[in-house]
């Protein structure tokens, strides 16, 4: 993708459009989950891991010798952005895999949540935006 900032700020704008509709807040938090994931692989790709120059999330996961690309991800949010930001990382992350494959009854606080969340990365990550 040629821009992840960019793709992140759309997903974003979809699920606050989402949040107001006051009825889909599975897509609400799924949305924030993408937005977020294009917002932190922005800031930290290219990397090194392990001694290895990484571009892409696949290669992080090669580097780590990890199966998952999420896991791998999670890993890099935590080591390269910091203990709060990860943290945020990983509710937004577990309460989307929750909507996608337990069940799409997320309460409204939790979208919301997800959201705040979503703005607080987005802030942290882009000061001057």
């Amino acid at each position: 993708m040629a821009n992840k900032k960019a793709h992140g700020i759309r997903n974003q704008q979809l699920s606050v459009e989402l949040l107001g509709g006051k009825k889909y807040y599975d897509w609400v938090v799924t949305t924030a989950f993408y937005s977020v994931i294009h917002f932190v692989e922005d800031v930290i790709l290219p990397c090194k891991v392990s001694g290895v120059n990484c571009k892409s999330i696949n290669e992080v996961r090669t580097a780590y010798k990890m199966k998952g690309r999420h896991a791998a991800r999670e890993r890099l949010v935590a080591q390269e952005l910091g203990v709060t930001i990860a943290a945020k990382y990983k509710w937004i992350d577990d309460r989307s895999r929750y909507s996608r494959y337990t069940t799409y009854k997320i309460r409204p606080e939790e979208a919301e949540k997800a959201v705040q969340y979503t703005t607080e990365i987005y802030n942290t990550l882009y000061p001057k935006s």
